[in-house]
């Protein structure tokens, strides 16, 4: 399989950065072309101690890596006898973590626990009679880290016997690294929440502008006050995540395919600065080696945690019905008071103002005569 048709297929990810990334795939084969010329100039005398004269001109490094960055692999050549340019790929394992947020009704707050119980009941098992679905009181969402770079680094060996080394250059990928999505189990109340905000609107605009809200066996159905009081004490119903920066609350509704998620995002490009030591990983072999790698990612500051865009429609006085897509919030930067554990996760992102990267590198030195 072509390398570019096994990267696609690894890490569907890349699929929406492909010219870019045809684009270093041939600037790393233009570099390759002169440093042959420079290994020849550079590495005339023998690689391993005690070999003999000439034997060997330069040693190829490839490793397998792990840490923060994931699982990955690299190739480093030498450009000189204190200088390395090392390429590669990282990968995140697809582990996963479930989040549980509860089903809020309406907008009012201070609101007891017992209080938006009853509502909600209430509430449910109004939509259970009326569509045969009932919504749960919780909404699980399943977290899972997506992160992959690609990566260009140089590294320098300023002392004489070669084991420290400080490391520069960058790492690029896609810049969303990590996602969550509700959980399969829980798309059915996911469609019961749509309907019933869908259904509130139809109530509303029935009784303000008189027009019907459904049509049942041929016949038009319009709201009258105690189904238009009732739904206005009700509210709009979703996942309560919070405020917003004004004070009020911010609830997150399914977008249009009746989902609800949220992405991290972070720069594509990201410079990093780092160093390490490394050596022998066998006493009286010149041919394995091991490392660590420590350093930073700069990835752009605050990372952006992004909910989904949020389906909205209204009907006017005409009966003509307006659909849009509100844009979703950054939790980190919009939203407040994020209760439970999804409050902790956006905390422990927003303190990473950078990534920091902690590699193991073991290595097979391949000799090049």
């Amino acid at each position: 399989m072509p390398v570019w048709g096994f990267l696609r297929n690894f890490a569907p990810e890349f699929n929406e950065n492909q010219d870019f990334m045809k684009k270093y795939l041939l600037a790393l084969a233009a570099l390759a072309l002169p440093l042959q010329g420079i290994f020849a100039q550079t590495f005339s005398e023998p690689c391993i101690p005690g070999s003999p004269a000439k034997l060997y001109t330069y040693g190829i490094d490839a490793s397998v890596t792990m840490g923060t960055t994931g699982i990955g692999v690299d190739v480093a050549v030498p450009v000189s006898e204190v200088v390395k340019v090392r390429t590669g790929f990282t990968w995140m394992p697809r582990f996963h973590a479930t989040m549980n947020f509860g089903v809020k009704v309406g907008d009012k707050k201070g609101e007891s626990d017992e209080e938006q119980n009853q509502k909600f009941n209430k509430l449910a098992d109004m939509l259970e009679e009326m569509t045969g679905t009932r919504v749960d009181n919780s909404i699980d969402m399943v977290g899972t880290p997506t992160m992959d770079n690609f990566k260009l680094l140089v590294e320098v060996h300023p002392f004489r016997n070669k084991n420290w080394h400080f490391t520069g250059g960058f790492y690029w990928g896609p810049s969303k690294i990590a996602k969550a999505e509700n959980a399969v189990y829980d798309g059915t109340s996911l469609v019961a929440v749509n309907m019933y905000n869908n259904l509130y609107e139809r109530v509303k605009a029935s009784y303000e502008y008189f027009i019907p809200y459904m049509t049942v066996s041929g016949q038009t159905v319009y709201a009258n006050k105690e189904l238009y009081d009732k739904f206005m004490s009700y509210g709009h119903m979703g996942v309560n995540l919070g405020e917003k920066e004004d004070g009020s609350m911010f609830r997150l509704e399914p977008d249009a395919n009746n989902n609800v998620s949220a992405t991290i995002k972070v720069n594509n490009f990201k410079p990093y600065l780092g160093f390490g030591y490394g050596g022998r990983l066998l006493k009286n072999s010149d041919d394995y080696y091991v490392s660590f790698d420590a350093g930073v990612m700069f990835w752009g500051g605050t990372p952006k945690i992004v909910t989904n865009d949020i389906y909205r429609m209204s009907i006017d006085e005409e009966g003509n019905k307006t659909e849009w897509m509100e844009p979703g919030a950054d939790l980190a930067k919009d939203v407040k008071n994020i209760p439970g554990k999804v409050g902790d996760y956006v905390k422990f992102f927003k303190g990473f103002k950078v990534y920091p990267v902690v590699e193991l590198r073991l290595t097979r030195r391949i000799w090049v005569k």
